[in-house]
């Protein structure tokens, strides 16, 4: 596969999850031709507790599971309290962009009523 993965960046997202008022930055960078290497800056307790538990991501760690029993979502099972919390999609998509298999395009919900 040759060691392409070494010349990517990284992909970086902003999230502002609502109305707990706990922004986050989501750092996802290649750490090997199949394997990412995650951080999250946060004061939320609750996903503080998740991302220790997703140092590293595979593809497989994504796709390679019915949803909801994923990596990223069993791990969530423990620590993230509250099932509107947008971070999981954030996390997941911070890392497929990195991965190449998404575009890096905002997603957006917002109250209109």
């Amino acid at each position: 596969m040759g060691e392409g993965w070494r010349r990517q960046g990284m992909t970086k997202v902003e999230i502002h999850p609502g109305a707990c008022g706990f922004p986050l930055i989501v750092t996802v960078k290649k750490d090997g031709p199949d394997r990412v290497r995650l951080s999250v800056e946060t004061e939320c307790e609750h996903v503080k507790e998740l991302s220790s538990q997703l140092e590293f991501l595979t593809i497989k760690d994504i796709y390679g599971s019915p949803f909801g029993e994923d990596k990223v979502h069993k791990a969530a099972k423990g620590a993230i309290r509250h099932a509107g919390c947008p971070v999981l999609s954030g996390i997941i998509k911070t890392a497929e962009a990195e991965f190449g298999l998404a575009v890096k395009k905002d997603v957006l919900i917002h109250f209109v009523g």
